[in-house]
């Protein structure tokens, strides 16, 4: 934040009109676009809709209240997290009806997550995927009193990550649950992301297709032993969410199909832009990259050589390394240069000789937008014109 801001509240520090090149902010600092923002979440919304599906979007992907609202309030069923921690951030902004979709393994968590469900207030369904986890969950409720638990059945892909790969062990773990009255089984779910060889390739999609088509045949296994509304069934990232729909939609029954695509929100300029399902479609069916990062030009040791001072603190690069986009002369403008390597908090970005200056401002888009919100506890919301219009709260 700008050193005049210091000691003031966002109330007041927004009074001012700040403008991100013009207030004084100190670089690097990771910005978020709001049209692109608003232009993503009101797509999705409408993609779903159009589809008869819901959504309930992972917000361990910006962990921001404040973006989570707008997705509810663009209709989202409901949240997805990662973990109890995650889970207790949004119950305590006001989010009740909340997906961990991961295993639970922590005894006092799960307890916690009984006795929420219990007294009516909030509404958490986590996986299991074993008998162990099973019998870790009903021995750690024993004490709860009025416990409640809501589970999903995970369903899992041979070399993938968790979940049930033979259906009869999912018969199994039903039949223990059937006789337990304090456990719920809502649904079914799993993550077409991490089937491995998934991709938009021929065989790929084949895998994922099979994948999906096992969810679909583990929710009717399912679905006689639901007891409360109808058998959930649920899957869906970022990168194959069209695929989900299609093969979800051959599921007999009454059901509510629900997405949980969380990367869209932000979307980014490498990894989910050469991937997704509205790649080439006319530009209003897109979704258009958020995150920004700014920062200095702090040296030019070597003609072709530009030094930044951003590194691995200030942006992820699990994936791909930022990608040059924009130099702010007076207003910002296109700009193509390659950052070929980070350090800690360098940049190492190969240019055309005496395209920049020493000190000139230089704005780079991100590759997979989970490791990078993570880094920023405050990110700077901006309209079109780098005036900052709010700031966003992240909780990791």
């Amino acid at each position: 934040m700008p050193i005049a801001a210091q000691g003031k509240s966002i109330r007041d520090f927004l009074a001012t009109k700040p403008n991100l090149f013009t207030a004084g902010f100190q670089f690097p600092i990771m910005v978020l676009r709001d049209s692109a923002l608003d232009h993503n979440i009101k797509r999705m919304a409408d993609y779903c809709k159009s589809l008869g599906f819901e959504l309930a979007p992972h917000v361990k992907t910006p962990m921001s209240p404040q973006i989570a609202k707008r997705q509810i309030d663009a209709g989202a069923w409901g949240l997805t997290v990662a973990n109890f921690n995650q889970a207790s951030i949004m119950l305590n902004s006001g989010f009740t009806r909340l997906i961990i979709g991961n295993e639970v393994m922590e005894p006092t968590s799960i307890a916690e997550i009984s006795r929420i469900n219990g007294s009516g207030s909030g509404d958490i369904i986590f996986y299991i995927d074993s008998i162990a986890g099973l019998e870790i969950a009903q021995k750690a409720i024993e004490n709860t009193a009025n416990a409640k638990l809501n589970v999903f059945m995970e369903i899992g892909a041979v070399g993938g990550r968790a979940g049930i790969r033979d259906l009869e062990l999912l018969k199994t773990i039903l039949a223990k649950i059937a006789e337990d009255k304090r456990i719920f089984v809502r649904g079914v779910s799993g993550f077409e992301g991490a089937v491995p060889g998934g991709d938009r390739a021929g065989e790929g999609i084949e895998k994922l297709r099979v994948f999906l088509r096992h969810i679909v045949a583990a929710a009717r296994i399912t679905a006689p032993y639901i007891r409360e509304d109808k058998i959930i069934i649920s899957a869906g990232g970022s990168s194959f969410f069209d695929y989900v729909a299609e093969e979800f939609a051959k599921y007999e029954g009454d059901a509510h199909r629900i997405l949980r695509s969380g990367g869209y929100v932000s979307h980014d300029h490498v990894h989910y832009e050469d991937l997704y399902p509205f790649m080439g479609a006319p530009d209003a069916q897109r979704f258009y990259p958020a995150l920004e990062l700014w920062a200095r030009v702090l040296s030019i040791p070597e003609p072709d050589l530009a030094i930044l001072n951003f590194g691995k603190r200030d942006a992820g690069n699990d994936l791909d390394e930022p990608l040059p986009i924009s130099k702010f002369t007076g207003k910002a403008r296109p700009f193509v240069a390659k950052i070929e390597k980070l350090n800690d908090q360098h940049a190492f970005m190969k240019i055309t000789p005496g395209s920049v200056e020493v000190g000139d401002i230089v704005g780079c888009g991100i590759s997979h937008p989970c490791t990078n919100f993570d880094k920023w506890r405050l990110l700077p919301l901006v309209n079109d014109d780098y005036d900052v219009i709010d700031l966003v709260h992240t909780f990791f």
